[in-house]
């Protein structure tokens, strides 16, 4: 039975992928951690590809598709959606967004919770609005709750970000954790191609993926943890293990 749970909370299909690749699937394959994701839209307002592999009516039903191949890929165990419209997650009362993940943790129990640093990493609204949310619902849930851990996911400033830095990244010395995990960087890559409505995304990110380069697949991810913003071992060390400390 798996008693280990991570919940991801992200805006879109893809930032999984994007994000925390290699980490979702580095756990996925521990016979006792089992993974799910609440994503607040189906990328309604994304781009169909170019040229166009469905109607933008189409669209997202495609992407909800896509994103539960990627998430078998990746072997994340779960997926929900918290029914809001891309690039309006913002517009949504905090109180309702707050209160909808609140009840997807209730449900799920996981002791870890990752979501987007505040900044969004590419500062898209719709990462904002979750972070902002999935932080207040961590942080307001009472004593005794299963969920132990919140984390942000980030790039650290050294990091590159395909051929170039994301708008936002946090100074290594603020990075609390950090998961390197090269053996999945092929089935990252495979779940990237699962997106296939996003391919001028994933090119740009992930040059060359496509064609079954991937030298731009990140093989190590980097959280910060909220609360413990200078994290670390005694040796100086960062933390390497997402549930160290956790009791279950």
């Amino acid at each position: 039975m798996k008693e280990k749970k991570i919940l991801f909370v992200f805006a879109h299909p893809d930032d999984e992928t994007f994000t925390s690749g290699v980490t979702i699937c580095k756990y996925a394959a521990e016979p006792d951690v089992s993974i799910h994701l609440l994503s607040a839209t189906r990328g309604e307002a994304g781009k169909p590809g170019d040229p166009p592999i469905c109607t933008m009516a189409e669209l997202p039903a495609v992407r909800e598709a896509e994103l539960r191949k990627a998430a078998s890929i990746l072997g994340i165990s779960n997926v929900e959606f918290m029914g809001y419209r891309d690039k309006e997650v913002s517009h949504a009362p905090l109180d309702e967004r707050v209160q909808k993940i609140t009840e997807a943790i209730e449900r799920i129990k996981p002791q870890i919770v990752i979501t987007f640093a505040p900044h969004g990493i590419s500062g898209h609204p719709d990462h904002q609005a979750i972070s902002e949310a999935t932080t207040r619902a961590v942080q307001a849930l009472p004593a005794g709750s299963t969920t132990q851990k919140l984390y942000y996911v980030t790039h650290a400033a050294e990091q590159r970000f395909g051929v170039a830095s994301p708008p936002h990244t946090d100074p290594i010395e603020n990075i609390t954790t950090i998961i390197s995990a090269p053996a999945y960087v092929s089935q990252v890559a495979q779940a990237l191609t699962a997106h296939r409505t996003q391919h001028l995304s994933v090119n740009r990110v992930f040059p060359g993926v496509l064609q079954g380069d991937t030298t731009y697949v990140r093989s190590v991810n980097h959280f910060i943890l909220v609360g413990s913003p200078h994290l670390k071992a005694a040796d100086g060390e960062k933390e390497t293990d997402l549930f160290s400390g956790i009791a279950t």
